[in-house]
């Protein structure tokens, strides 16, 4: 267990020391098998191993909390942001009282259960992939060797830290690890220096405060309700104060999973290096949120707090959806629609059952699989063909079609069968309907569940559109060069995604299911479909004498400056409602 938190130290220190792209590639390799072979191992393994932090390392903690929290302030006078000098206050002195009053631990510190052994999947499997693009990724970034190597060495770093968030069983130290996760994120949204970087990278410092203060309350309720900073103590309480605990951790996540209206701070992250964007959307940083509400989900199970928040995230996964429809830079695309699944990760854990929760697992394994090759494909456009807004992509495969393929099958793994995310959507509506009788409130996530399927196909739809669309200026490439330090780790991920679906319809033992893999032939004809259709002339479709051109703006759905003040402050109010509910249930 230890090799997921110190193996990714160790070769962030060599990686620093051994400024050397080929070194890289072998480091980051060796960490992605090791990795993902230790976490696989550990999840095969049905044993649960507990550690309890000495006073000395407690002792750590508190000084790395404070440390930190300094270096935040620091950061907000340094660039005289008020909103991060305010929060960062705010959490120095609740973390001062917290710990001033916080009781000596019951149980150990650091619990490696079942969900955190899935999540170790995940995180070193998906993460791990990401890592080893970078290498080539940043061989094109105009900085310095130095620069690049520590550019990789955080990311290594960034998975060391989520290893261990995901088996915190005290608030507190969860607490430290996740502002350590809202520190890489601003160093990295901040990388490339200019003042839209370090803008976006104070968005996302700031805002992810926010998810800090509301811990260190959840916090303090635990300790003057129940005497505790540890999640399983606190989840095995009774009395109205758990509620309230619970729905303040709760909050932490929707902040986390950058639910409206917090999502500017992981849209702003489209500014940094691509790979950022697919560790923070993907593999890492956002899949805390659905975590944490997994972990909550014993307690939130059928109450009224567990529904209303199955609701709210229910409706973030409509509203994010249809704001997609008005962007057009592709990374954008991809983030909102993020926003999106997130929320309905986090509808399915607060319903509570057995089955939604599956379901919600089944949704982040698909959507970190799915959204890495779609991200790092959008990288390979970046840096390839320099192509970044769907209107660019018109001819691009013929142009690029082996990254077109990609970007396709990403499509396809999101919206059809057998993939996990259109199995984890038909089943959930299907576990979600059985429940109405008794918990009426689900009507909502079922409606939303369907509107916001069909939303985000429309989305992918109209992105591929673009891609496929034919002009006749456009003359195809010869051959199409995509080194092998992007083919590869897109080829993983794709039969990752494969491999994972198979395993999926056989664990299923379902005949119906089995026959809904039959679009999977279509994917395997469509480059051949493609090819040939380059034998034909193209001519501009017309009427009257004057030329049709495809505008994939025609399903562009801008909403009114209104519309879009209406839905924010919607969500705000559904966000104190939260609290609300918790204090008076």
């Amino acid at each position: 267990m230890s090799t997921l938190f110190l193996l990714p130290i160790i070769a962030s220190v060599f990686t620093l020391l051994l400024p050397f792209e080929r070194v890289h590639y072998f480091i980051s390799a060796s960490v992605l098998v090791i990795l993902s072979v230790s976490a696989f191992l550990l999840y095969s393994s049905p044993e649960i191993v507990t550690f309890q932090l000495s006073h000395s390392m407690n002792l750590l903690v508190v000084i790395a909390d404070i440390i930190l929290l300094l270096y935040f302030l620091y950061q907000g006078i340094k660039f005289k942001s008020a909103n991060v000098i305010f929060l960062s206050a705010v959490q120095l002195l609740l973390y001062g009282y917290v710990e001033s009053i916080a009781p000596i631990a019951g149980s150990a510190e650091i619990v490696v259960d079942n969900l955190s052994k899935f999540m170790f999947l995940i995180i070193n499997g998906v993460g791990g992939i990401i890592v080893l693009y970078s290498v080539r990724y940043m061989h094109d970034e105009a900085v310095s060797a130095t620069k690049k190597s520590l550019f990789i060495a955080g990311l290594l770093l960034f998975i060391s830290i989520m290893n261990l968030i995901v088996c915190a069983n005290s608030i507190l130290l969860f607490f430290l690890l996740f502002e350590m996760t809202t520190l890489a994120s601003y160093l990295l949204i901040s990388f490339r220096n200019d003042p839209l970087s370090r803008a976006n990278g104070l968005k996302a410092l700031w805002m992810n405060q926010i998810g800090g203060v509301i811990i260190l309350l959840g916090a303090l309720v635990a300790i003057e309700g129940f005497g505790t900073v540890m999640f399983d103590t606190l989840l095995k309480s009774s009395g109205g104060m758990v509620l309230f605990a619970v729905a303040l951790l709760s909050l932490s996540a929707l902040v986390k999973g950058a639910a409206l209206p917090f999502e500017g701070w992981l849209l702003g992250a489209m500014v940094a290096p691509t790979p950022v964007s697919a560790m923070l959307h993907s593999a890492t940083m956002v899949k805390i949120a659905p975590y944490l509400i997994l972990k909550l989900a014993p307690v939130l199970g059928s109450t009224l707090l567990g529904n209303f928040f199955s609701v709210t995230g229910a409706l973030v996964f409509v509203a994010a959806s249809y704001l997609a429809l008005s962007r057009f830079v592709f990374k954008e695309i991809l983030g909102y629609s993020t926003v999106a699944l997130l929320g309905l990760m986090m509808a399915l854990a607060a319903i509570g059952t057995k089955e939604s929760m599956t379901l919600a697992m089944v949704l982040m394994v698909f959507h970190a699989l799915s959204k890495a090759l779609l991200f790092l494909s959008a990288g390979v456009l970046e840096k390839q063909y320099h192509v970044k807004s769907i209107e660019e992509m018109k001819g691009l495969v013929h142009r690029a079609p082996k990254t077109v393929g990609f970007i396709l099958f990403g499509f396809v793994s999101l919206t059809l069968p057998p993939f996990g995310l259109f199995m984890g959507k038909l089943l959930a509506i299907t576990s979600i309907s059985s429940l109405l009788r008794e918990r009426p409130l689900l009507l909502i996530v079922v409606l939303s569940l369907v509107i916001g399927s069909a939303l985000l196909v429309l989305l992918y739809f109209k992105v591929a559109s673009a891609i496929l669309s034919s002009p006749c200026d456009i003359h195809p490439s010869e051959k199409e060069y995509l080194p092998y330090g992007f083919s590869i780790p897109l080829w993983l991920l794709t039969l990752y995604s494969i491999a994972v679906s198979l395993g999926f319809i056989v664990l299923q033992k379902n005949l119906f299911i089995a026959w809904l893999a039959l679009p999977l032939l279509v994917v395997i004809l469509l480059p051949s479909m493609v090819k040939r259709m380059e034998q034909y002339d193209r001519i501009q479709p017309y009427h009257c004498g004057e030329k049709e051109l495809f505008d994939a703006a025609l399903v562009y759905y801008e909403p009114s400056i209104r519309v879009r003040q209406m839905i924010y402050w919607s969500f705000g109010m559904l966000f104190v409602a939260v609290a609300f509910i918790g204090v008076l249930s």
